[in-house]
């Protein structure tokens, strides 16, 4: 990573500590995991802010909460995705983090025990305006993130940080989430008869009578 831009996250990652504290360091490593300055991941994380407020929870430390972000692959702004993951808690690690394809910049965040949830959706004239920024039209003639002028992407991350809540999006009042059951997790480990790796117990599949994980069996169900 370039020092200038190294320079540029540890300025904006201080006005995390407006959001209360050891927010300038969860916002820090939103950055630096992400890996470059743009619009889309300060607006997921300030998206995601908006929908723990309204819920009047904590970020998720353990596995009680869910995320559905409705972006998608293939269309500029995926990095939503990322602050979203990041500031709710809810990881891809965790398995607490699914992405619908919708392709829209918005997120359902549920909570498991009682399935009270909150949808918190980027405003279309946001989306609309940052579509028509010089950002944008650099990438779409191809040019890499990290190789955008830094005065480009400061201004535009600059805004985004500083707007209020009620002019970046809509949220929803409570409602109930239609979650289906969750299967157990499994704490139990099997090696694979075929490839002899490990394999976490509740994903092992039977061949011929031997216990083999997905890709040796050649099936999923």
């Amino acid at each position: 990573m370039k020092p200038e831009q190294i320079e540029a996250i540890e300025h904006f990652s201080k006005k995390g500590k407006d959001y209360g504290e050891l927010w300038d360091r969860i916002l820090e490593s939103a950055f630096f995991i992400h890996g470059h300055l743009c619009g889309g991941m300060p607006l997921g994380f300030r998206a995601g802010l908006a929908a723990l407020k309204k819920m009047g929870v904590e970020r998720e430390l353990n596995m009680s909460k869910l995320v559905f972000v409705e972006t998608g692959t293939g269309h500029a702004a995926g990095c939503f995705a990322d602050g979203v993951q990041l500031v709710t808690g809810c990881t891809y690690g965790k398995g607490l983090i699914e992405r619908t394809e919708y392709g829209k910049w918005a997120l359902n965040l549920v909570e498991q025990s009682t399935r009270r949830a909150v949808r918190v959706a980027v405003r279309t004239e946001v989306m609309q305006a940052s579509y028509n920024t010089p950002f944008i039209n650099m990438r779409r003639k191809g040019v890499a993130p990290t190789d955008v002028p830094l005065d480009i992407t400061k201004g535009l991350v600059d805004g985004l940080l500083a707007r209020p809540d009620e002019e970046l999006f809509v949220v929803s009042d409570i409602f109930e989430y239609p979650l289906p059951a969750a299967a157990p997790s499994s704490f139990n480990l099997a090696v694979c008869a075929g490839c002899g790796e490990a394999v976490a117990e509740n994903k092992l599949r039977l061949k011929d009578g031997k216990p083999m994980c997905i890709p040796c069996a050649g099936y999923e169900e």
